[in-house]
């Protein structure tokens, strides 16, 4: 019989967890005799808490902390982007950066979804947005991106273009109501340069996929508080966490949201290539065939390029949130320092 969601991470209780630990991860009948919730914010679309659980059997080799996302409503988008229970459902695979999963649930008929995540909070911690990490930090989320895009690199398939069609009729739609609001808050130039980009795109990335070069399963939002950072930074490894967005794509697009999105161009301009130098040999160190540097850099700029859309999307979800405009005069700042005009 199919575990149930909760409405609510509150409404999580000792009988609940038990069924859901006994049912998933092969670890046989589990009971739990006391546990309490500690509810959080509200993560973007899903309700989360964390739990704490004492085992009637305390041999059992389970973490007794637990993260929990619980969402209610499906995702609208869902044809485009599987989501974090999708993400955690496939089967797990030891070494990569990511946080051990216990469950994931679906409800077939409502859509609702839960995840149930082992608590990192002893051993890892996140960095407060928008205060970006210390720069050892950003290597380490950067290698632990590129061990995760090495490991689920694979060739690109028909599937992806029928996707970027569907990708872009929502963009053609959501561009127009786009530029109407910002008016004169952006010049001519850059209303026009908006207009091409996304008139592109999805030229731009069939080229791409017809290149031959691998894709692989991005995150999707991979910034860097979307990231735990070890504790112990001389023996942890830094966790990617948030797969709401994860999709199969190319992998510039992660680093240039990382990257390109996120900083202003002094920083850039300090930490860029090394950064991406740190990335590209983590990368080759686990990945057959490696990557060239010429084509890692296509791609890069390439990202950026089409990651136009993401203050777009963000405008048309939550116009009030001030990170989009952000994100809008910070992607073309490095459209022009990247020369990614060459790219169109």
């Amino acid at each position: 019989m199919p575990v149930s969601i909760p409405c609510s991470p509150l409404d999580i209780d000792a009988e609940w967890l038990s069924n859901v630990l006994s049912s998933h991860g092969g670890h046989g009948p589990v009971r739990v005799k006391d546990l309490s919730v500690t509810s959080c914010t509200k993560w973007n679309v899903a309700d989360t808490a964390f739990v704490k659980a004492q085992f009637v059997d305390p041999t059992l080799e389970l973490p007794g902390e637990f993260f929990v996302k619980i969402r209610q409503d499906p995702d609208p988008l869902s044809n485009l982007f599987p989501g974090e229970q999708a993400f955690y459902a496939t089967k797990p695979v030891t070494g990569l950066p990511l946080a051990m999963c216990l469950a994931s649930l679906v409800n077939p008929s409502s859509g609702a979804t839960c995840v149930l995540l082992e608590d990192l909070s002893a051993t890892h911690v996140a960095t407060p947005w928008p205060m970006p990490p210390t720069l050892p930090r950003c290597h380490m989320a950067v290698r632990s991106l590129a061990t995760f895009h090495a490991h689920w690199a694979q060739s690109a398939t028909e599937d992806l273009n029928k996707r970027e069609h569907t990708l872009d009729q929502h963009i053609s739609e959501m561009l127009p109501s786009f530029l109407d609001e910002l008016g004169d808050r952006l010049p001519v130039d850059r209303a026009a340069l908006l207009t091409k980009v996304c008139e592109r795109i999805p030229t731009l990335k069939a080229d791409r996929y017809r290149s031959g070069r691998p894709v692989t399963r991005i995150h999707g939002d991979a910034h860097f508080w979307n990231v735990l950072y070890p504790r112990d930074e001389e023996r942890g490894i830094a966790v990617l966490i948030d797969w709401e967005d994860w999709r199969v794509d190319f992998t510039g697009l992660d680093l240039a949201l990382m990257i390109a999105m996120h900083w202003y161009p002094q920083r850039r301009a300090l930490h860029e290539i090394d950064l991406l130098k740190s990335y590209l040999q983590a990368y080759n160190a686990c990945a057959t065939p490696v990557m060239s540097w010429d084509d890692f850099w296509h791609d890069y700029r390439l990202g950026h390029v089409c990651n136009v859309v993401v203050p777009i999307f963000q405008h048309s979800t939550d116009s009030k949130h001030a990170s989009w405009w952000s994100h809008l005069e910070r992607w073309f700042l490095a459209f022009e320092d990247l020369n990614c005009r060459e790219l169109l």
